[in-house]
């Protein structure tokens, strides 16, 4: 492991294989043969290898097709949501496990993942367990309005008609 700082040690890497490129543009037909020996003797981890290859395909325009973080994007297909304050008291452990399977799965897409949470939060007053997250789910994935189903008891709760 090399204790100098990483952008110094991609740079050595750059430059031996800059050298090797070199050698070999001057007919020096085997210079890639010992170039693996070469980077195991230099100790190179494998993050600074990383590091160097992201620096080539950055400069080669190869770059973009290992996409980038932005806030402007919608997450990928596999981001993982994390509870908020109010989710976390909303519905219990497993329902919201049932709510995640159901996104994994592609029974719920993003937009209706979060209608679900958004229609629990705004009808629920207690606990939600799994019954209730997938009979909301199963509206929401279907397309029905909530003021079918919605009713509201003598205590002011509000629960899923069935």
């Amino acid at each position: 492991m090399n204790d100098n700082p990483p952008h110094e040690a991609v740079q050595r890497l750059l430059r031996l294989l800059g050298d090797r490129l070199e050698s070999f543009v001057e007919g020096d037909e085997l210079a890639f043969e010992t170039l693996g020996e070469a980077i195991e003797e230099a100790q190179f981890t494998a993050e600074e290898i990383h590091a160097a290859v992201l620096v080539l395909e950055s400069l080669t325009g190869a770059f973009v097709r290992t996409g980038h973080a932005c806030v402007e994007g919608a997450p990928g297909k596999h981001a993982q949501r994390v509870w908020s304050q109010e989710e976390r008291e909303l519905v219990t452990p497993e329902a919201w496990g049932l709510l995640l399977d159901l996104r994994r799965r592609g029974s719920l897409d993003p937009g209706q993942f979060e209608r679900v949470l958004d229609l629990l939060s705004s009808m629920m007053s207690r606990l939600v367990g799994i019954d209730a997250v997938r009979e909301v789910a199963g509206r929401v994935a279907l397309s029905v309005e909530p003021t079918d189903w919605i009713a509201e008891d003598d205590r002011g709760d509000h629960e899923i008609a069935h």
